[in-house]
């Protein structure tokens, strides 16, 4: 290997650690402080680099939320695979509100979920996040289907509750005083779901989210 080739793999990796680290305090400072105190000179300073380095990676505040969201998107993916292929979780729906109250619940699915609230009045944010957001949701329903079966438009409807009852919860949990019990709800979820689906498969949902 010549000496650029190395200062260019080590300049390659300098950047790479350095984007992973204004995500990390990104994902740490909104969960800490929410959304709106997550500035970008704190985000910088939990990082350990300078406020520069957020404009030369990302551009903008928002390209970096975007980054946020996609990138927990691939790292929840990567827990998702490894509970399902190596601790075989996950084969039947009603697995699911579980795994994903695990998942989503941590700090990472907390600030993403600040990210997308803060989308709907946060105008450098909208096309920003939403876009990325729509194909982390196609991204994760090709999953799904690969896995669980079903017609696209029935197991969509099935991902967005799961997803969104275990989210809406998670708000609940931070906004109510003293929290919530999620574990209550998320077994109800879980009961209905594997008394509807027996087989575990979206397929025998399909009948009734026709007649819905």
């Amino acid at each position: 290997m010549t000496q650029q080739s190395r200062t260019r793999r080590s300049q390659e990796e300098r950047t790479a650690e350095t984007r992973v680290a204004l995500i990390d305090a990104a994902i740490a400072v909104i969960h800490e402080l929410g959304y709106a105190a997550a500035s970008t000179t704190l985000i910088a300073e939990r990082a350990g680099v300078s406020r520069g380095a957020i404009l030369h990676q990302f551009g903008t505040r928002a390209a970096l939320m975007a980054e946020v969201v996609a990138e927990v998107y691939r790292r929840e993916m990567d827990i998702y695979k490894r509970l399902v292929t190596q601790e075989q979780q996950g084969r039947n729906i009603h697995e699911w509100p579980r795994i994903l109250m695990s998942v989503l619940g941590m700090p990472s699915g907390i600030a993403v979920l600040e990210i997308l609230l803060a989308s709907q009045s946060d105008r450098d944010l909208t096309e920003t996040v939403r876009k990325r957001q729509a194909e982390v949701e196609e991204a994760a329903l090709a999953t799904m289907r690969a896995d669980l079966g079903g017609k696209a438009d029935a197991a969509m409807a099935v991902k967005r509750l799961m997803v969104w009852a275990v989210r809406g919860l998670s708000i609940a949990n931070r906004v109510v005083p003293d929290g919530i019990d999620m574990e209550g709800p998320v077994a109800l979820l879980s009961g209905l779901l594997k008394m509807a689906a027996p087989g575990g498969k979206v397929d025998e949902l399909e009948p009734l989210i026709a007649k819905a």
